[in-house]
């Protein structure tokens, strides 16, 4: 049995899948291939390159609006990524796909082809800024002709691509199950630097709140015609409340929605490990 991990699309709701990795390991269940779209393929990078849950959750209270955005020198973003490439940077270094302890695959959407396109090889943290490049917000990747930007438009919660590099158990983490629009939210504390008051005064003209369910529409319909295709074997869909993509200060929620999800559907995972240490007795 070969357990492939689809990790999806959602912003700061990314953390539930280092809470979801956190119960995963705490059941002895370790994937034998991790594929991931925006957030997801961050998490998944960082797992795959061998951080603990520990340091995913280091590396996640370090992100909010002042340490992750920074002003953008080019017309087709608001924010630049630097700030954002020096804290993977300071984590992981700059391995390279062949390098990771498990493979991985991310997801990115080309608006010259308007097609999923799906990194696999070279620079790990070029694929990764490709596949967080939210249109608007932040500069698309340019590649081999390609521009590449979030993988969501496309595929947010990519266990379809697990299973077509050879999973034959997929656990797949959907983010998308939110509050409904006008819940109230919790403000994150005012963060220090120009562009990060200002992108703090757009969050509390629900600016971002607005964006959030927009992309929750988006994914959702992808979500369903995916499904529609085939399915995984598990599909964890964490209560995220009213946690928006930008929310990275609720990190504790996060978490325990990863977790709790996790362990509605313990029975059948632990299940699952026991055929497969059954299996690998018999070999």
């Amino acid at each position: 049995m070969k357990i492939g991990l689809a990790l999806g699309g959602g912003g700061a709701r990314g953390a539930a899948h280092i809470g979801v990795l956190m119960e995963l390991e705490r059941l002895e269940i370790r994937p034998a291939l991790i594929t991931g779209t925006s957030i997801g393929g961050l998490v998944g990078a960082l797992y795959a390159s061998g951080l603990t849950c520990d340091d995913l959750t280091d590396c996640f209270r370090e992100m909010n609006i002042a340490s992750l955005y920074s002003f953008s020198g080019s017309a087709a973003a608001l924010a630049g990524v630097n700030k954002i490439e020096q804290l993977l940077e300071s984590y992981i270094g700059r391995p390279k796909f062949s390098e990771l302890g498990l493979p991985l695959a991310v997801v990115t959407s080309d608006l010259v082809s308007r097609k999923e396109v799906i990194l696999d090889e070279g620079d790990v943290i070029t694929a990764v800024l490709a596949t967080i490049a939210i249109p608007i917000l932040f500069p698309p990747v340019e590649r081999d002709g390609m521009v590449l930007t979030d993988g969501g438009i496309l595929n947010n919660t990519p266990f379809s691509i697990a299973r077509a590099r050879g999973a034959t158990y997929v656990i797949a983490v959907d983010l998308s199950n939110t509050a409904p629009f006008g819940t109230p939210d919790k403000p994150a504390p005012t963060p220090t630097g120009v562009l990060g008051k200002a992108l703090a005064l757009t969050q509390r003209q629900k600016t971002w709140q607005i964006m959030s369910v927009v992309a929750d529409i988006i994914t959702a319909q992808t979500l369903q015609k995916h499904l529609a295709i085939s399915k995984p074997e598990i599909l964890l869909q964490p209560n995220m409340g009213s946690i928006g993509l930008f929310d990275f200060h609720r990190l504790d929620e996060g978490l325990a929605a990863g977790k709790t999800a996790v362990r509605e559907v313990e029975a059948q995972l632990a299940a699952i490990n026991k055929k497969t240490i059954g299996r690998r007795k018999e070999e």
